[in-house]
């Protein structure tokens, strides 16, 4: 019994360090790790709200004499550290199923260049996480649209010219607690586009795309407003159906369609069978909702 007291003692004594302490993304914020859809070993993406999360430790310098020396030093050390590991972040993005950020960089010094004015400016998420030993974490974020800003300056990256337009969301009825079931038909006003690609293995991408069973491109960046992908992004990818019926980018009556993972089973192209391909394609003939890049892919 004595034993058992003495190692209880023991740890409660160490126990504010232990839970102190953690490694690479557990070190996020816990309402930062509930909100992405893609872990990394050293921190996360919400593709939802497009932000990228990546989080650095840093340790007091024994050199240091002060506490106030030792804590800013140790600050300092988890920034860098965390600004380093959000570049490997970023670089390893999707931007298409072929090509990540990082390849793109290498094609481009105007994407590269762009990427890393921004990266010498992202911002802190929440307030630096301190252990009784000094240790610190920081952690950083970065957001997609600075990453989609430094691509549409490359030629190699298209999107569709600024037109003016008239929208045709706001002529969709606004239906509330709608049960959603595939299909749709031509009469109809949507308000934006679910692809149900649950179960399908398709990845994340910055711009993916989606085609007819013929082969034919219905949906990517060549016929998205620059406007509209700088703010939103090509697409959003949510995990739960209730929550991208109520997602702002697609919310009052948003068609909901089947979708599978096109080519690769990794890849990041979506297919649509051929009823709801020319469906896509009809509506697109007087709705807005695609030019306005108000779709989401459900994951």
């Amino acid at each position: 019994m004595r034993g058992l007291i003495f190692t209880l003692a023991i740890f409660f004594t160490f126990a504010p360090n232990l839970w102190a302490a953690c490694t690479g993304a557990d070190c996020l914020p816990k309402k930062v790790r509930q909100s992405c859809l893609q872990s990394s070993p050293n921190g996360c993406i919400d593709w939802e709200k497009g932000i990228i999360y990546a989080t650095g430790m840093g340790i007091p310098n024994p050199a240091h004499k002060s506490p106030q020396q030792k804590k800013y030093g140790a600050y300092q050390a988890a920034l860098v550290v965390a600004k380093r590991n959000l570049l490997q972040m970023v670089e390893d993005v999707q931007i298409s199923s072929s090509q990540t950020v990082k390849e793109g960089m290498l094609e481009s010094d105007v994407i590269k260049t762009e990427i890393h004015g921004s990266l010498r400016q992202v911002m802190e998420e929440g307030k630096p996480r301190l252990s009784s030993d000094g240790t610190t974490w920081v952690t950083v974020k970065m957001y997609m649209r600075d990453i989609m800003n430094a691509l549409s300056k490359n030629e190699g990256f298209a999107l569709a010219e600024d037109a003016s337009f008239k929208s045709t969301v706001d002529q969709a009825p606004k239906t509330k607690n709608k049960k959603l079931s595939p299909g749709g038909d031509v009469n109809s006003i949507y308000t934006g586009l679910i692809l149900d690609a649950r179960g399908s293995g398709v990845k994340p991408a910055m711009s993916p795309k989606v085609y007819g069973a013929q082969g034919e491109e219905l949906y990517g960046s060549f016929m998205i407003s620059r406007k509209y992908a700088l703010e939103f992004g090509v697409a959003g990818y949510v995990k739960d159906l209730e929550k991208a019926k109520a997602n702002e980018r697609v919310r009052g009556n948003p068609l909901l369609l089947k979708a599978k993972v096109r080519g690769s089973a990794t890849g990041a192209d979506l297919q649509l069978n051929e009823g709801d391909a020319k469906l896509l394609k009809e509506l697109n003939k007087s709705q807005t909702f695609l030019r306005e890049a108000r779709v989401i892919i459900l994951l």
